[in-house]
């Protein structure tokens, strides 16, 4: 019996739309009408990172797109497009058809054909989509960071546990060998005990189109751009074109600055590297913050350093920099985008013993990762859980910052900020009606 007649029997008795979702959160591979059936893919937000995000599920020979969804019809034509030029190009015909378009993420996640999700949207959308998503059996590859605020992240790896989804979060650094040799040289000890531990992160605003100092008149809403679904769970504030698509993570509503954006990448690095990545921090320490130049839109901090320090005394201290730095007794090793730096040969040359701690994929994509863990029902590179640890760190900075402290404790276990009421509000985030997080 194939997948589609069984389906179709067991709706008959169980309900034809909980059968999947039960199957699913039980934790059963995917069901497949052949060994040779790809993984159906829809994305949800069709900006620059989830079209980038897609193509290399398009790349993938795991994957078949069947869907894309945005609020802005322009941003899913183009990845419809997308999509079905680059089947078009395996057909003799040199023709496709076959990519749905939506403008509502709950259309797409009801479809039974649908097996997975990439989330590509602002950061402020993530919590409801993600769990309306694993809640509807599907699993999800979502962009970093994980959520806006520490509470909806936790209810998202609530989510995650309790529905037995396959999460992929788009922390594609943990996928880069330059990274891992890094966390597999501290790991493994060739550095000795570790002395210091350096994050250097971006500054500034990289404003497209801007930057935006002078006053603004507020506009009209494109007929092809639904700005009131786009907003969703913000609040609402007049239309600005120069507010959406990339410059919304420079407004506290939407996102967190250059913080935010980047934890899930060179912080993320430190913490696995170090054995962190299971925890929050303790304490916020020399935190300092500067917000200019004005804008009528933005509002995030444009210069900023800190440190973290956590239950075992470790510190990571965050800069203005590019890379991943680890200084140990035995010598030192620098990670970025461009490569790695060794203190000397010794490092350089150490290999990696076979029952060493090895970060567990080389030479797979971050999405070819997720792909084959929805067949395995292995975790994922970048799980949920992690990178709710790593969101929660730049939360408080930006609780610290946002405050004018220096200094914010945190209680890990009540994920609460401690002594500080008007800081400790700003982890969490009213929803404007009728938006509400899912159960």
């Amino acid at each position: 019996m194939d997948r589609r007649s069984f389906l179709r029997l067991m709706a008959l008795t169980s309900g034809s739309t909980m059968f999947p979702t039960m199957l699913r959160a039980a934790g059963t591979p995917v069901m497949r009408r052949s060994p040779n059936d790809r993984i159906n893919v829809g994305l949800i937000g069709c900006g620059g990172q989830g079209r980038a995000d897609m193509s290399q599920a398009l790349a993938s020979s795991n994957a078949q797109a069947i869907g894309v969804c945005d609020v802005n019809d322009s941003h899913a034509a183009a990845a419809k497009q997308d999509v079905e030029h680059r089947y078009a190009s395996e057909k003799a015909s040199g023709a496709f058809k076959g990519c749905d378009t939506y403008r509502d993420f709950r259309e797409l996640l009801s479809r039974t054909d649908l097996d997975a999700v990439i989330i590509g949207t602002p950061d402020h959308w993530h919590p409801i989509i993600l769990i309306a998503a694993v809640n509807a059996g599907k699993h999800v590859y979502v962009e970093k960071p994980l959520a806006p605020s520490i509470a909806e992240s936790r209810a998202m790896v609530d989510a995650v546990r309790r529905t037995g989804a396959v999460v992929q979060v788009g922390g594609q650094q943990r996928s880069s060998a330059y990274f891992q040799r890094g966390v597999e040289l501290v790991r493994n000890g060739f550095l000795g005990k570790i002395t210091k531990v350096t994050v250097g992160l971006p500054q500034g605003r990289s404003e497209k189109g801007g930057p935006f100092i002078t006053p603004l008149a507020p506009q009209t809403p494109p007929p092809y751009f639904d700005y009131d679904f786009w907003l969703g769970p913000a609040p609402f504030v007049p239309y600005y074109k120069e507010r959406c698509d990339w410059n919304w993570r420079w407004s506290y509503d939407y996102g967190g600055g250059q913080v935010t954006d980047w934890v899930s990448h060179h912080y993320d690095i430190a913490i696995w590297a170090m054995g962190l990545n299971g925890e929050a921090p303790v304490e916020i320490l020399n935190a300092t913050a500067e917000f200019g130049p004005p804008s009528p839109l933005f509002n995030t901090a444009t210069k900023y350093q800190f440190q973290a320090r956590y239950s075992g005394g470790q510190i990571i201290d965050v800069l203005p920099g590019g890379s991943v730095r680890f200084d140990g007794e035995n010598g030192w090793v620098d990670c970025s985008r461009s490569g790695v730096l060794y203190s000397g040969s010794n490092i350089r040359n150490a290999i990696i013993p076979s029952d060493g701690f090895h970060c567990g994929i080389t030479g797979q994509s971050h999405m070819e990762n997720f792909l084959s863990c929805i067949r395995t029902r292995e975790t994922p590179i970048h799980p949920v859980w992690d990178a709710h640890y790593a969101a929660s760190m730049a939360h408080l900075a930006n609780a610290a910052f946002r405050s004018g402290l220096a200094r914010v404790k945190y209680d890990r276990g009540a994920e609460q900020i401690v002594g500080e009421p008007s800081a400790n509000a700003l982890l969490h985030r009213a929803y404007r009606a009728p938006w509400v997080l899912p159960a």
